[in-house]
């Protein structure tokens, strides 16, 4: 460290400076060449001034006046070591520029690297070049990966994806019942499956100089983990009982009066210039959005996304990619031949709303006319459940359930279920809901010992 004596500029001297001179003078140290204290707006600052070997001047900073006790000996032992480096025929100057350029390189390569970046940056243009833009696959990971976009792609290890496993499944919470509704296993897979995606992406550019998720799987469920789920699944994935059907049924009937009435009521009272519901099919889009869920068992997801020229009426046909398929090489395809009755339920619908194009959304928002938000149908669900006195527990998803529950009960071949329930294979029909199929087996093994049965004797 430097002493007292390595300069010229004392204490009191440095002070008396800083006390009496006009802004930018400058105090010169007779002992160290270019050393000096500068006058500023408000105090003083050290520096050293010299010339490179280009022949320009230069002059470093080597911090603000305090005092002049400490910071006068560090600036006096920064001097001295930068006249050391001159002498040495180094240039401190440009050391110093090189080292912040280095930072910054480093810095805006780090942030190249972080999951956000990459993910709403190259991410997203990579996905632009698929049908849809990528979309469906962009908002998984946004959507279950939140708490990684500000971390780094290389510094995720498997102690951080097994903590977000366990985060992510526990994190949905049933709007009706307030209460922890785990993700199935199988939504934490492709989201973690789309995310990996993505990292080996970034691997193969070079972003990343390692994947890092090469080795890293999710945590298999446990034996008990596994049963306890399927028992939990087998209760949801049934028909509706029929005093359910006739709640359900009750409760349309009287919140569709309800509606009517609340409108009538508005009228009266100095909003007359709001159309009446009694004239109307459908006091709201809920009662079709209900009445198709119900004959199809599709998706919230696919019914908010279905546009007219997918549900031909002329033809009486529904056709569409489902939306968990669409971004897949080869998806699946709802194929539904549709009946008079649902037929002249969205023929009264489309005469209601009368779209100004084929590829109109087919319930569009009320307000904005763009598509209505992914749980608009939660509310009136809610009211329908309550005012038919049914179980707040169920979920608007039962309706799929009973259609494909009812479809393998009644002896629907279930290559057939899966293709009207949009899946590409039967293996989640026979996994869920295979116990619901009549069982022909012992029918078969009848007629297989009656072939033989003559010859035996």
């Amino acid at each position: 460290m430097a002493k007292t004596s390595d300069t010229s500029i004392s204490k009191t001297s440095a002070a008396k400076f800083i006390s009496s001179a006009v802004k930018d003078a400058e105090l010169s140290c007779e002992k160290i060449k270019g050393f000096h204290l500068r006058k500023t707006q408000r105090g003083g600052t050290w520096r050293i001034r010299y010339t490179d070997f280009s022949g320009k001047v230069r002059k470093l900073s080597l911090g603000k006046y305090v005092d002049g006790t400490t910071d006068r000996i560090s600036a006096t032992q920064e001097a001295l070591n930068y006249r050391n480096e001159l002498n040495k025929g180094f240039d401190p100057k440009q050391e110093i520029d090189a080292r912040k350029k280095a930072f910054v390189e480093e810095d805006s390569s780090r942030d190249s690297r972080l999951v956000g970046t990459y993910l709403n940056g190259p991410y997203t243009r990579h996905q632009a070049t698929k049908e849809n833009g990528g979309k469906h696959t962009l908002d998984i990971i946004k959507r279950a990966f939140t708490s990684f976009l500000d971390k780094p792609m290389n510094e995720i290890s498997k102690v951080d994806i097994h903590q977000w496993q366990e985060d992510y499944t526990n994190s949905r919470i049933d709007k009706q019942t307030k209460e922890v509704q785990p993700r199935s296993y199988e939504t934490v897979s492709r989201a973690y499956s789309a995310f990996k995606t993505m990292l080996r992406h970034a691997y193969k550019n070079k972003v990343i100089d390692a994947f890092p998720l090469a080795e890293v799987s999710l945590i298999e469920m446990s034996a008990s983990e596994k049963e306890a789920l399927h028992n939990k699944e087998s209760v949801k994935r049934r028909m509706l009982t029929e005093s359910e059907i006739k709640g359900l049924n009750r409760g349309l009937e009287v919140y569709k009066q309800q509606l009517i009435d609340g409108r009538e009521n508005s009228r009266n009272h100095g909003k007359s210039h709001l159309p009446s519901f009694k004239d109307v099919a459908y006091p709201n889009w809920f009662f079709p959005f209900f009445r198709l869920a119900a004959y199809t068992g599709m998706r919230p997801g696919d019914l908010y996304s279905l546009q007219w020229h997918q549900l031909n009426l002329q033809f009486k046909r529904l056709v569409k990619v489902p939306n968990k398929t669409r971004h897949h090489k080869s998806p699946a395809k709802l194929d539904i031949p549709l009946n008079e009755g649902i037929v002249n339920v969205m023929l009264a619908w489309k005469e209601q709303i009368r779209p100004n194009a084929e590829n109109a959304l087919v319930f569009p928002s009320p307000v904005t006319g763009n598509a209505l938000s992914k749980d608009a149908h939660e509310k009136p669900w809610a009211n329908v459940l309550r005012l038919g006195e049914v179980e707040a527990k169920l979920d608007f998803y039962s309706l799929r359930h009973h259609y494909i529950s009812k479809l393998v009960s009644n002896g629907t071949p279930l290559f057939t279920v899966a293709r009207l329930a949009g899946h590409k294979s039967t293996k989640m029909i026979e996994e869920h809901y295979g116990h619901l199929s009549p069982h022909h087996a012992a029918e078969a093994l009848d007629s297989i010992s009656a072939d033989f049965q003559e010859a035996a004797l």
